[in-house]
Order: C-alpha cells, then sequence, then structure tokens
C-alpha cells in the first residue's frame, strides 16, 4: 500500500483545527462583550452575505465606477453585468435600505448559470459561518438559533445598540418568548448564547424549497407544522413547545433560502413571500407574526417568467422582487474559460501535468451561434486564438458536428515530443 503524502495530512488537519465546529457557549454578558468587539457578529443576513463576497476581494474602477468580485469569477464567465447587478442588490441592503425588503428572482434561459450562482452562494455561506469573521452565535435551543440580542427590551435598545455600535432588528420566536415568560420569569440575562454553524446537510441557516405537485405539496414545507404527538403532552396545539419549526422559511433564519423554479409553485406559496420579504414575518396559524431574517433568492426560466409579468393579478409580488437577468454568454474568450473549467472537472489529473487541457475556438462559437438566434443581440467579443491555446499547451481536439454538441476526441499530440 502506498504511503499518504505527509503534506497532504498535514493539510487535512490544519483544515480540520481551522474549521473545527466545537460547541462555543456564552452567556448573555458575555456575547454582549464579544459583540461590542465585533459589531459583525450581530449583522444581518443581506450584511452577512455581502461580506462573505467581499472577503474575497474586489476591485474598483474609479474612472469608471464599477466594481468587479473575484468571487464569482472562478466559476461564473461572462456574466459581469448580472453579478454587479446582484451585488448592488446585497450592497444595498447590507446598508439598510428598503432592497432588502425584497427577494432576489433570477431568470434566464436554461444552463445559463443561475443554480451555480446559488450553490456557490450557499456554499460560500456555509464556510464563512466556521471563520472567526463569519461568526453567528443563537439563543441556545432555539429551533430558528436566533439573535440573542431580541431578548433585550424595547425601552433599552436604544442604549444598548448605541453602547454596541449596532442595530437591533426583531422579536423573539415564540418558543424563546414562552421560556422567558414561563422558565425564566422574564430575567432575558439569563439566555445561553451558542455558537452556530450554517450547514445544508443539517438544515441550518441554508434553506432549499423544490416546488412540487401543488395539490399534495403542503405550505407546511414553507412554515412548519403543529408536532400531534406533543399536543397531548402541553395541552394545545398553540402552546409553542408542540410546534415543529423545521419548515424551509424556518431553518433559514439568519441565512438564505434558494427557491428553486419559483414561478413552477402554487401561488399560496409566493404569497408567504410577501410577508416574509416586506414585514420580514412568517405568518404561522395559532401564533402572532414570527420574525425572520433571511435572503431569499429564487430562479426560474425566461419562458415563465415573462408569462407570469405578463399577469396583471402578479403586480403584488412583482412588486417585491428585485429581478436579475442571466444572459447566455457571448463572449468567445469567456467560453474558452467554461470548456476549460469542465475538461479540468472532468479531468483534474491534467491540471498538474505539462499537457494542459487547450480548447479551440470552433467550439464556443458554435455555441454562440444559436443563441444570437434566439434573440440575444449582446456584441460578441472575439479573442485572439493565443488566448485559448498558450503556448507549451497540447489540448484535447473538440469536433463539431451538425446538431450535435461538442465531443472530446481525445488528446492531441504534441508537433515537438510526439506525446
Amino acid at each position: 500500500m502506498a504511503d499518504v503524502n505527509e503534506n497532504l495530512v498535514e493539510g487535512l488537519k490544519s483544515y480540520v483545527q481551522k474549521y473545527k465546529t466545537k460547541p462555543d457557549v456564552l452567556t448573555f454578558e458575555q456575547y454582549l462583550a464579544k459583540v461590542r468587539g465585533n459589531p459583525k457578529i450581530a449583522a444581518l443576513a443581506h450584511k452577512r452575505i455581502y461580506d462573505m463576497i467581499t472577503s474575497y476581494g474586489h476591485e474598483v474602477n474609479e474612472e469608471l465606477g464599477e466594481e468587479r468580485y473575484k468571487f464569482f469569477e472562478t466559476q461564473l464567465f461572462g456574466i459581469e453585468t448580472s453579478t454587479k447587478e446582484i451585488m448592488e442588490y446585497f450592497k444595498g441592503a447590507a446598508l439598510g435600505s428598503d432592497v432588502g425588503k425584497r427577494f432576489l428572482l433570477l431568470y434566464g434561459p436554461p444552463s445559463s448559470g443561475k443554480s451555480n450562482l446559488v450553490s456557490m452562494l450557499k456554499d460560500a455561506l456555509e464556510a464563512w459561518s466556521k471563520t472567526d469573521d463569519g461568526a453567528v452565535y443563537g439563543i441556545k435551543g432555539c429551533p430558528m438559533h436566533e439573535e440573542p440580542l431580541h431578548a433585550i427590551p424595547h425601552a433599552m435598545r436604544s442604549q444598548v445598540e448605541k453602547d454596541l455600535g449596532v442595530k437591533i432588528e426583531g422579536e423573539l420566536c415564540p418558543v424563546c418568548s414562552h421560556k422567558l415568560r414561563h422558565d425564566m420569569g422574564g430575567d432575558f440575562t439569563a439566555f445561553e448564547t451558542e455558537r452556530v454553524f450554517f450547514t445544508q446537510q443539517g438544515r441550518t441557516g441554508i434553506g432549499t424549497f423544490v416546488p412540487s405537485d401543488p395539490k399534495s405539496q403542503d405550505i407546511s414545507e414553507l412554515i412548519g407544522s403543529v408536532d400531534l404527538s406533543k399536543v397531548g403532552e402541553y395541552g394545545s396545539e398553540s402552546d409553542p413547545r408542540a410546534y415543529r419549526f423545521d419548515g424551509e422559511l424556518n431553518i433559514s433564519n439568519r441565512g438564505m433560502l434558494e427557491f428553486i423554479e419559483i414561478l413552477k409553485a402554487d401561488i399560496k406559496f409566493l404569497y408567504v413571500l410577501l410577508t416574509a420579504t416586506q414585514e420580514k414575518n412568517i405568518k404561522t396559524p395559532r401564533f402572532p407574526l414570527i420574525y425572520c431574517d433571511e435572503a431569499i433568492i429564487s430562479h426560474t426560466n425566461e419562458s415563465e417568467y415573462k408569462e407570469f409579468v405578463g399577469n396583471p393579478k402578479n403586480e403584488a409580488l412583482i412588486d417585491r422582487m428585485i429581478v436579475c437577468r442571466i444572459p447566455y454568454n457571448l463572449k468567445v474568450n469567456e467560453e474558452v474559460k467554461i470548456y476549460d473549467k469542465l475538461l479540468r472537472q472532468g479531468e483534474p489529473e491534467r491540471g498538474h501535468g505539462r499537457h494542459q487541457p487547450a480548447i479551440h475556438h470552433q467550439p464556443p462559437r458554435h455555441n454562440r451561434d444559436p443563441r444570437r438566434r434566439e434573440g440575444q443581440h449582446d456584441q460578441v467579443h472575439h479573442a485572439d486564438r493565443r488566448s485559448a491555446c498558450p503556448e507549451g499547451w497540447s489540448g484535447h481536439v473538440l469536433e463539431v458536428q451538425a446538431g450535435r454538441a461538442p465531443e472530446v476526441r481525445g488528446p492531441a499530440r504534441d508537433r515537438e515530443t510526439g506525446v
């Protein structure tokens, strides 16, 4: 058996130590001290995501007044205008404007990068919550891992905000409110706080909603439901301890929710988003409005979007959206990067050797022309052939046949080495 590379093992151990999700329980007083030292801990969801994206670095072109964010540059190509609009949304929401009271809708033709973009945000947010800069704390035992500062009475909030340098927005969830009244005698300083690590698999801070048959899909998938097994124990369906706060809107609190193919969902699901975005509240039967703080990012295909906006009955929903079109890429040099990325994903070992995968211009141009015939009139940028075939590379030959996608025919031989 071959020995494992020691550098690899050390790298894995170093990663575990850096991102180890160890329990971190603080008293309420200790949490206040932590927020005073780093107010970003108490940031709202849009601000948290904006900080996460900018942490990858960005460049400012003062002459053109444009910003380029490195977060998008490794996976998304040729849609810089769209990513700029997305960052304008997050930047405005992070500053506390009414933009944050709307959800983001990405629309465009199939395979234009909508789902990939949202997946990048979810993966990065999960990793960000494990860092010191992206640390999140919630009330211990809260099903919605809510902000501990919500326990502070309104009469004292202005004083606390001035002392800590933060903005307190929101109310306690029904579970924590019940615990404060009945178990803690109103002493909110008795709350313990704990470090929250976002995870998609564990359904913490990051949620995903997928529409299905409207006849069988229940609204409880978004807002939770009564736990009938506990109704007998607590005596009432209106007791918060007998309710499962496990809907996608509940578990996404403090983070983000992806709404896949939003316009395929039944209209009753969409109207739930009206209060969740405009008022930052979830309307749940038998309970008062439940505060939620999350970035809702949805996506849909272009044809469905055009049909939706053409219906005057959807005016209220359209008013709650920030719409961003994700078009096909029409730049040849950016299309080359897409093929290069796909080849590297298929044969990762080639990324370390002399025979790097190069791509001829014919496949990108072949893919570009049908997109232009579909009615897109964006300017086409022709790249120099040398940008696709750097010196010393011997790549794959991709052959284009009429009506078929490009095929990889195998590695081309290097003229000098014959390999």
